[in-house]
């Protein structure tokens, strides 16, 4: 799905101020572009908490996200803006694989897991 679908899934989920987590996969040009600490920066802006890694497939990359639903889905909508400078580069932007929402884990940051 587009990220774009996807921020619209988790927004029509409940209310914009329900503190969520959420499982995401982020799939296609994500590994080897910065994809992780640029998230990582902007989760930290958005005040939203959790982790990202990449996975040994070469062409996914994993993340929890937790935080308010509306910052939650602004950092995957800021994440699809930042990367669509880059179309003349990449083919093809990434897409949301799958997203589900998952506990509470209570982070108190945002990491990059190796």
């Amino acid at each position: 799905m587009t990220p774009q679908t996807c921020v619209d899934e988790i927004l029509s989920a409940g209310s914009t101020e329900d503190i969520i987590r959420v499982h995401v996969l982020f799939c296609g040009p994500v590994q080897g572009v910065g994809f992780r600490w640029n998230m990582q920066s902007f989760a930290e802006e958005a005040g939203v908490a959790g982790w990202v890694k990449n996975l040994p497939d070469g062409a996914t990359v994993e993340a929890e996200l937790e935080g308010t639903r509306i910052a939650v889905a602004q950092l995957i909508a800021r994440m699809d803006a930042h990367y669509e400078q880059f179309d003349a580069w990449f083919p093809s932007r990434f897409e949301v694989g799958s997203w589900r929402e998952v506990s509470l884990q209570h982070d108190t940051s945002f990491t990059v897991r190796r």
